[in-house]
């Protein structure tokens, strides 16, 4: 037979339980930070990752391996997902734009050429490491050789992951 002060403790546990249960719901749907996450896509390693909420920007700089001339990549990260905005480069040559698409410009701009105005959704943005120095990221105010996290000729995914934090 239950005592009231039985039932009293079980309908509190059952309450604190019930609690415990929406405030790990209401964590997992709202306490999720999105990184930008940078993996060997041969092996599955992660190499990198970095806080990136909507709104991050980042860019990925290399040379050129046809014209050897240097090329940054400007992207955004936006609604979870990775769009690339600019290209900035210092000569044309063979796989360097050059023709414009609707809606973006170009200006010379410190002796190079910047194309804005590309708003694309690159739905599996991968680099090869290059052999050629200068292959980075910059990310905030951190420069990231890629070279120093794994070998040239070693292919790195970057995607962006929504997790909670570590």
């Amino acid at each position: 037979m239950f005592t009231s002060s039985n039932r009293k403790a079980r309908i509190v546990a059952a309450g604190a339980i019930f609690a415990a249960l929406a405030a790990s719901a209401l964590l997992l749907i709202f306490g999720k930070t999105q990184y930008l996450v940078l993996i060997n896509e041969r092996t599955g390693v992660v190499l990198y990752e970095v806080k990136a909420p909507d709104g991050t920007e980042f860019s990925i700089e290399f040379i050129h391996s046809v014209n050897k001339s240097p090329v940054k990549e400007y992207y955004i990260v936006a609604d979870g997902r990775i769009y690339l905005t600019a290209v900035r480069y210092e000569s044309f040559g063979a796989g360097i734009p050059s023709e414009l698409e609707d809606g973006q410009t170009m200006r010379l701009e410190d002796g190079t050429m910047l194309i804005t105005g590309y708003d694309r959704h690159i739905p599996r943005l991968c680099y090869f490491i290059s052999r050629t120095e200068g292959h980075a990221l910059d990310i905030g105010a951190v420069k990231i050789m890629l070279d120093t996290l794994d070998a040239p000729g070693e292919p790195i995914l970057f995607t962006i992951k929504a997790r909670l934090p570590r």
